[in-house]
């Protein structure tokens, strides 16, 4: 995985990464759009583990859809998983620990990124990526009562690349994002709208450089109006900046490794997205 995640990444660095301005036309919702609290839902989902296919503008995009036992009326939040380049939702569902690790529940959503030269991932070529996020919360809601306060956006490499897009374009849709060994989208202009972040980051990471971690982590500081100081927060090494705005922290997480998702990742991410409200 990390051959094809650096393969796909120079070709995305190399070229520019094309990517769409938010509100793009056919994008979906409206970036600025306030989600406001839950709405009335009568029935309970019904559980289990599905494949399913969403159409975006003419194109069938696929996803993996994990819906837990709740109670009727129960409001739950949602975590969309992103995966890295040349994955796929199934296997990064197998492979990603983020549901073992929630202690309430959750609705968990796994897309798949369309093959681009050979491999998936997440250019977002004419917003087409953030189009299928708009599709699958719409589908999301259809068959589940969900908190749309609680929409959170996470994923691996590309995918860490995936989850700041849509904290740049549907930030007030998305409530936080926890981007791994990922950076800010290279030319999609941010809307400059709060989001929660959690970011962890290799320093010897040779596939996306470690200054591209950095520069999301200073993106989120700057957006959420965080402090320079910072206090040790668990766990270890992560700090927390000091002074964000009320409901938006930020949390950096620099480990001594490479490009990869060390173990004690998949709590931290779980704990600081089940934190908020």
């Amino acid at each position: 995985m990390n051959r094809l995640a650096a393969v796909a990444l120079g070709l995305l660095l190399a070229c520019g990464a094309e990517l769409s301005a938010p509100g793009a036309p056919g994008s979906g919702t409206d970036p600025g759009t306030d989600p406001g609290s839950p709405g009335a839902c009568e029935a309970a989902p019904s559980p289990g583990v599905t494949s399913g296919s969403v159409d975006v503008a003419g194109v069938r995009r696929t996803f993996v859809l994990v819906l837990p036992t709740a109670d009727a009326g129960q409001a739950l939040p949602v975590y969309f998983v992103f995966h890295g380049a040349g994955g796929s939702g199934a296997y990064y569902r197998s492979w990603m620990q983020f549901e073992r690790r929630a202690t309430r529940p959750g609705i968990f959503v796994y897309p798949d990124g369309l093959a681009d030269g050979g491999t998936t991932g997440w250019p977002n070529t004419g917003g087409r990526d953030v189009a299928f996020f708009d599709a699958l919360l719409a589908h999301v809601k259809a068959r589940a009562c969900v908190d749309e306060r609680r929409v959170f956006a996470t994923g691996f490499s590309y995918g860490g690349y995936m989850s700041n897009t849509l904290g740049c374009a549907r930030a007030g849709v998305v409530r936080a994002v926890a981007p791994l060994s990922g950076g800010l989208p290279w030319a999609t202009s941010c809307t400059r709208t709060p989001a929660a972040a959690w970011i962890a980051h290799g320093t010897a990471d040779s596939t996306v450089a470690f200054p591209q971690g950095e520069r999301a982590r200073d993106y989120w500081v700057g957006v959420n109006g965080c402090g320079t100081g910072t206090a040790p927060v668990a766990p270890e090494p992560c700090t927390s900046y000091q002074g964000c705005a009320a409901g938006h922290p930020v949390v950096w997480c620099a480990f001594p490794g490479g490009h990869e998702v060390p173990l004690w990742v998949y709590g931290g991410v779980m704990g600081f997205f089940e934190s908020l409200r």
